[in-house]
């Protein structure tokens, strides 16, 4: 039997998925993936450049509307994972059915390409005071790609919240910023491409239960693991809604993207978050990305650790400084400093910009053919040059190459396709000499280029490792 196509797994991960069944009651167990009804036929991607396509995105993000979704969450007083979830006004339950039917309201204009539903779980949670298993639900969105659709970007945000004590699910605990700002963004950035047609799938997700160890992310992350899911990007904001510092700073202008990285400076996830930069050079000039070479902030985490353990490229999307008197807090004054996290601290035209990178991006992903991938680099012998061997993804004809000193932390430079001499390597490969750039002393790498100018994140050659060059005795 043939794998399940993966869109099912993009299409809400419908094992056992009921958006209707009893809130009070635990959840399925997840059944096996049903083979999705064939899908109509892809229709023709645009002809329109990819700059005037997501010009329009940008330009359609809204700074109130996202206020109004801050608003809206916090107004259910708790959204805890242990609060209550048959009120239609108060806790997590009411809070995540207002966001099912956000997103369905989106799908009602976007042509039955937008399919919602809720994914309920029931995981282990091994926080002190809390119960040893906690039913969860995640509130998840697809956009499906209509010429490959196997590939997948996921934008989330968590919309549980908590205040200062971990195992309260009945007093007051608005999570404006923390995290019903990285909620706001996933909506609002599907809201804006929700009427596009991409090549790729994109799931716009809202998890629950971060608070208490990122288990509505992780159970997320391992059922797209468990289906087969190529997931090209994740993309996680948290914290996205402060400007004012605790010293007295207000910085407007960036947010932090960090990255994970086994070894080197070139990993899946490095790649993602150059994309950002990309993006946000490119579409949002005014506001910048700046890459952070460390997982998360010192010692801490987020949603997008769960799609990274599950073998995921992913990052996190974060304010330039957090004020902790905000951040899982009682709403309460002392000493006369207010405390809590709640809306009259939002910076909603910050977060506003947030959402235009994060959507610039999905767009430029999506819109783009997949990456190529880079075999090999060597050092040309008869010249300071660089040959890089590469092959690019069936029926895609262009490309970009493009370089950096081994210490920048971003490309530097590009060459386009026609200014670099390629040739057939064999073995579907193509051969590359980019003229001048010495190998010693830069990293390369090669992105595809589809025919409306969107651009896929870049493939970078393995490095060789010294240890590996070494011979068996003696030498350096």
């Amino acid at each position: 039997m043939s794998r399940p196509s993966i869109l099912s797994a993009a299409a809400l991960l419908l094992a056992g998925v009921a958006a209707s069944a009893p809130a009070q009651q635990p959840p399925p167990a997840p059944q096996p993936l049903v083979a999705p009804q064939p899908p109509a036929a892809p229709q023709q991607p645009p002809t329109e450049p990819i700059a005037a396509r997501i010009a329009r995105a940008v330009a359609a993000v809204s700074p109130q509307r996202v206020e109004a979704t801050v608003r809206t969450l916090v107004g259910f007083g708790t959204r805890h994972v242990l609060s209550q979830t048959t009120s239609d006004r108060e806790g997590t339950g009411a809070a995540r059915r207002w966001l099912q039917a956000q997103f369905a309201a989106i799908a009602a204009e976007a042509g039955g390409r937008l399919q919602v539903a809720l994914q309920p779980g029931r995981v282990a949670c091994g926080r002190e005071g809390l119960p040893a298993e906690i039913d969860i639900t995640n509130v998840l969105a697809t956009l499906r790609g209509e010429r490959e659709p196997d590939r997948i970007y996921v934008i989330g945000g968590h919309y549980d919240s908590r205040n200062g004590t971990p195992a309260d699910g009945t007093r007051p605990a608005p999570g404006a910023v923390d995290d019903a700002s990285g909620t706001a963004v996933a909506l609002e950035a599907c809201r804006v491409l929700a009427g596009e047609h991409l090549l790729a799938t994109i799931v716009f997700c809202a998890f629950d239960g971060e608070e208490q160890g990122l288990l509505g992310s992780s159970y997320c992350a391992k059922q797209f693991a468990a289906n087969g899911a190529a997931i090209d990007g994740m993309i996680g904001c948290d914290i996205v809604g402060n400007t004012l510092g605790m010293d007295g700073v207000r910085r407007t202008g960036y947010v932090r993207c960090f990255s994970y990285a086994p070894t080197g400076n070139d990993s899946l996830g490095r790649s993602l978050a150059r994309a950002l930069t990309w993006a946000a050079r490119t579409h949002v000039p005014d506001f910048t990305v700046e890459l952070v070479f460390r997982g998360d902030r010192y010692g801490r985490g987020g949603d997008h650790r769960s799609f990274f353990d599950a073998g995921f490229p992913a990052v996190r999307l974060t304010e330039p400084r957090e004020d902790f008197s905000r951040q899982h807090q009682d709403v309460t004054e002392r000493d006369g400093r207010p405390y809590g996290d709640v809306p009259e601290y939002c910076d909603f035209a910050y977060t506003a910009n947030v959402a235009r990178v994060v959507a610039a991006t999905l767009a430029e992903l999506a819109a783009a053919p997949a990456p190529p991938l880079a075999r090999r680099a060597q050092g040309a012998r008869a010249a300071y040059d660089t040959l890089l061997e590469f092959e690019l993804p069936a029926g895609v004809e262009d490309c970009e190459f493009v370089w950096r000193k081994t210490t920048a932390p971003d490309w530097e430079g590009a060459i386009a396709r026609a200014d670099a001499k390629v040739e057939d390597a064999g073995r579907g490969r193509l051969r590359a000499q980019l003229k001048g750039l010495c190998l010693d002393d830069l990293v390369v790498g090669v992105r595809s280029v589809g025919k409306d100018g969107a651009r896929s994140r870049v493939a970078t050659p393995p490095e060789p490792e010294r240890l590996q060059l070494r011979p068996a005795e003696g030498g350096r």
